[in-house]
């Protein structure tokens, strides 16, 4: 009986394998476009090509079917690759600090701040504040000893502004950075009474290449509410697979702070929500500040739709919206005299698996070049894969498996049967 059974697994295990698809090599008729990538400068070894709109649009959405090849006298050689950003996130560090002898003069304020010892750099102070209804000249002087003082900045600003549900608070000032021990900050003229300095961080912000790009989007509608008097403004980039991360703003309005909210769709029918924010502008006799640029958790909608709410104030006029994004790049090996291309668009790739990946980041830190990609074109070598049942590729192994399964049931049935009748009686 178990010389039977395991006559079953193996016919079982037998059946699984002709049934397991093996994994197929790069073969260039598979992939449906391709593009040319213009060469440079090969010093680095390395080189990146930017995922632009029309790539990403063509490829599966994770990238798997990205295929970089090296092109040398008509044959093609796939080479490895690795899906990458150049840009750095900004880090910010908060630093260990005392407020010292803080205080307030008729509507001026003003602190001390001590960061010890630890001779850290920092550039951006963080005033935390109950205070409201204000706009105050900031000005800044850092010391080792408190006793000589080096003005460090003496034209920041910081504000509040609140009017009928709309808020603009700016209570951060940056400046170039530098250890000194002690920090003195005062807050002087502008409106409004004294700021109460109820604590203040100290950060340094380690900011990140300016790396970040744009996408022009197209204002499809435009209209107000009759219900609410909002704002709302559809638009599209025209791609559904480039993430955007962020919405700036021009707009023909000034002395205004109004929230909006963002949604995003694939179809025009179906919206979910995908960000907030407040859009304001102000230039004043004493201020001047905006706040234009929406943030957004990162999105690949085709569709966005802008809603402003404008309470009985007159509607903001929007009059460009640009959508913002951090690039991705594809890095590979490169070497003088070689041309290479990237291929994309086939359904059956799967995500490949390079060692490049393992070490890609200290790649990128040696700041490869940036090449060029041609405008994606036909690839005239594609001829489509239509995927063959195996029982119709080869119409014996159905039967065939089949009577297998049959002559070695009845194997089991004729050996165990006179058993079981015999246990019976």
């Amino acid at each position: 009986m178990k010389k039977a059974l395991i006559g079953l697994v193996m016919i079982w295990a037998l059946l699984g394998v002709m049934t397991v698809p093996a994994l197929a090599e790069f073969t260039v008729s598979q992939w449906q476009q391709f593009g040319e990538i213009t060469t440079g400068d090969t010093a680095k070894g390395y080189a990146l090509v930017e995922v632009t709109g029309p790539l990403a649009e063509q490829a599966a959405a994770d990238l798997r079917d990205v295929r970089v090849v090296k092109t040398s006298g008509g044959s093609l050689e796939e080479i490895p690759y690795d899906i990458v950003t150049s840009t750095v996130q900004q880090q910010e560090r908060s630093l260990s600090a005392a407020v010292l002898n803080r205080g307030t003069a008729g509507r001026d304020s003003t602190a001390i701040i001590d960061l010890g010892s630890s001779m850290m750099p920092h550039n951006r102070l963080r005033i935390h504040t109950a205070s409201r209804n204000f706009i105050k000249e900031v000005t800044l002087a850092g010391s080792q000893n408190r006793q000589t003082w080096v003005e460090i900045r003496n034209s920041g600003k910081i504000a509040d502004f609140r009017t009928t549900g709309q808020v603009f608070r700016q209570t951060e000032i940056s400046y170039d950075s530098t250890d000194f021990r002690y920090l003195r900050i005062a807050l002087a003229e502008g409106t409004g009474d004294a700021v109460v300095i109820d604590g203040i961080d100290v950060l340094y912000i380690e900011n990140a290449p300016e790396n970040e790009k744009h996408l022009p989007m197209k204002i499809t509608d435009q209209e107000t509410s009759a219900k609410d008097n909002s704002s709302i403004i559809t638009m599209t980039g025209g791609f559904s697979k480039l993430t955007i991360d962020k919405l700036q703003f021009t707009v023909e309005d000034v002395n205004f702070s109004r929230p909006a909210v963002i949604l995003a769709s694939s179809d025009m029918k179906s919206w979910v929500r995908v960000g907030e924010g407040t859009l304001a502008s102000f230039k004043l006799t004493n201020y001047t500040g905006t706040q234009l640029t929406l943030p957004l958790t990162p999105t690949s909608y085709r569709y966005l739709r802008v809603i402003i709410e404008n309470g009985d104030s007159a509607p903001v006029k929007v009059l460009e919206v640009k959508g913002l994004y951090n690039p991705r790049y594809i890095l590979f090996p490169v070497e003088a005299g070689g041309s290479y291309r990237v291929y994309v668009d086939n359904n059956a790739a799967q995500v490949p698996k390079y060692d490049l990946a393992s070490f890609s980041d200290r790649v990128v830190a040696a700041d490869p070049p940036i090449w060029g990609l041609a405008e994606l074109q036909k690839n005239p070598e594609f001829k489509e894969n239509k995927v063959v049942p195996a029982s119709e590729k080869h119409k014996w192994l159905l039967p065939g498996v089949l009577a297998v399964l049959v002559a070695g049931l009845g194997f089991f049935i004729v050996r165990t049967l006179p058993k079981v009748m015999n246990d019976g009686k």
